[in-house]
């Protein structure tokens, strides 16, 4: 997506903020570490484990909800970096607003009424945006891992904002294509 209205600004705080956060000591990083085991999937995790074909996925995360406002957790949110709460929320408000504008697209597209799939998905006051940090550490044998395994992401729409390191791949027409990376855009 390019003209998506969010600023190119806010978009590469939100870059620097989870990088430095990456850049943290695992100490600090795991001050706010998820508990899978425990139910609570919000929070710092790391993925260094063989996947069903045999390769090693190597990566960290962080994931919690962002909107809306009245359900986030803050507890779980990083204080350092100091602008990571004020940039993902903001982020997350745009994000909010984009998901109304492509719902609408899509509903139109579809022949339906403007707001059709998006009050299928919860309308303005349901609808859950949930933001996930990947992060690759360096990998001392690279042809032996994978970043995230093919999958498919079970959110209605998704929107990935990249660091133009190209990599990512998306399964189109029968074939596993790279993303482009293009400045200042949002693949979803």
């Amino acid at each position: 997506l390019i003209n998506h209205g969010i600023p190119v600004d806010l978009m590469e705080r939100v870059k620097k903020s989870g990088e430095e956060f990456f850049g943290l000591a695992v100490e600090e990083k795991e001050k706010y570490a998820n508990d899978q085991a425990a139910g609570k999937i919000q929070g710092y995790g790391s993925k260094l484990a063989n996947n069903a074909c045999g390769q090693l996925e190597w990566e960290d995360y962080f994931f919690h909800l962002v909107y809306p406002e009245d359900k986030r957790d803050l507890s779980i949110w990083p204080k350092t970096p100091t602008d990571y709460i004020e940039a993902t929320s903001e982020y997350a408000k745009c994000l909010r607003l984009l998901s109304t504008k492509v719902f609408k697209a899509l509903s139109i597209g579809l022949g339906l009424e403007p707001d059709r799939l998006e009050k299928e998905v919860g309308g303005l006051q349901e609808l859950l945006l949930q933001m996930k940090i990947n992060y690759y550490p360096k990998c001392p044998q690279p042809e032996l891992a994978l970043g995230v395994e093919a999958h498919t992401d079970v959110s209605a729409l998704t929107f990935i904002l990249h660091n133009m390191v190209p990599g990512l791949q998306l399964f189109y027409e029968g074939k596993w294509v790279t993303a482009k990376c293009v400045p200042d855009s949002i693949v979803m």
